[in-house]
């Protein structure tokens, strides 16, 4: 049996470094996209690093044609990873990070499959996207990711259905909260670019966002070889599941989202402390 090949996205750090190793330890040839070469250096010995950033498609239409000749344009997998987390309120977060964050998480994750899914149709290989929980249930100051990974989950659902008479088998994993920097950063990265508005509506959400700082900070993240585990077995398992949901935080959600709307809010607000008070106003 010839040697399985998978693309991973996003593999500079978190779940996709994680991954790669796991799944290079498991004999699979693994072509690692980063954006940097800094990046490319840290991937263990034996993988393929390519440089790819989503919102370029010359960079992914370049990968494409690295791994089909380095493969004789066979590839089995794609894992796509890569993506970044914009947070805050709706009103608040300005129409460019928006536009960013679907470049990236859904844009970006439909141009890296049209790139290379001849190769995947060849091999009867699969797509696993990597998607999150916040995707059946938003909540305040979170609305630009969680729309995002709806997005990716409803794009991923179209592919499925599309490709399963051609023996492509597609996925998405749905973590909950994962120990990972990636929302420290998007934290970092908002407080430094400020907010849309003038300073009566920035003012009016101060409480809100202070609340879902502490909520956050409350938060027990998991591993993030539990998402890895879900990806190899979405890769490896012989009829693999349409979604994982990775994280008893993941499962809560998820049975959270089935409740009737108006109930449900009202419970996330009192989970979170937020109530009409809460608004500077």
């Amino acid at each position: 049996m010839s040697t399985r090949t998978v693309l991973i996205t996003g593999a500079a750090g978190g779940v996709g470094s994680a991954a790669v190793r796991s799944l290079a330890d498991l004999g699979w040839e693994v072509y690692a996209g980063v954006r940097r070469d800094a990046d490319a250096a840290r991937l263990p010995a034996g993988v393929h690093a390519l440089t790819v950033d989503l919102i370029d498609e010359e960079t992914v239409e370049a990968a494409a044609k690295e791994i089909a000749a380095r493969t004789g344009g066979r590839l089995d997998a794609l894992v796509n990873n890569a993506g970044v987390i914009v947070e805050g309120p709706v009103e608040l977060v300005p129409l460019e990070d928006w536009r960013r964050q679907f470049d990236v998480n859904v844009v970006g994750q439909i141009a890296m499959a049209q790139a290379v899914l001849p190769m995947l149709r060849a091999a009867r290989g699969r797509v696993v996207n990597i998607g999150a929980v916040s995707a059946r249930m938003s909540g305040p100051a979170f609305g630009p990711i969680a729309a995002s990974k709806a997005a990716l989950a409803s794009v991923t659902e179209a592919l499925r259905v599309e490709m399963r008479p051609l023996g492509v088998k597609v996925c998405v994993i749905e973590p909950g909260l994962l120990d990972t920097a990636i929302f420290d950063k998007s934290g970092a990265a908002r407080r430094a670019a400020g907010w849309r508005g003038d300073a009566d509506a920035q003012r009016l959400y101060e409480g809100v966002t202070a609340k879902m700082g502490e909520f956050n900070a409350r938060a027990k993240p998991g591993p993030v070889d539990s998402a890895v585990k879900a990806i190899v077995k979405a890769l490896t398992a012989r009829r693999p599941k349409a979604r994982y949901l990775v994280g008893r935080d993941a499962r809560m959600m998820a049975a959270l989202a089935k409740l009737p709307d108006r109930t449900r809010d009202g419970l996330l607000l009192r989970t979170v402390g937020i109530s009409a008070a809460t608004y500077n106003a």
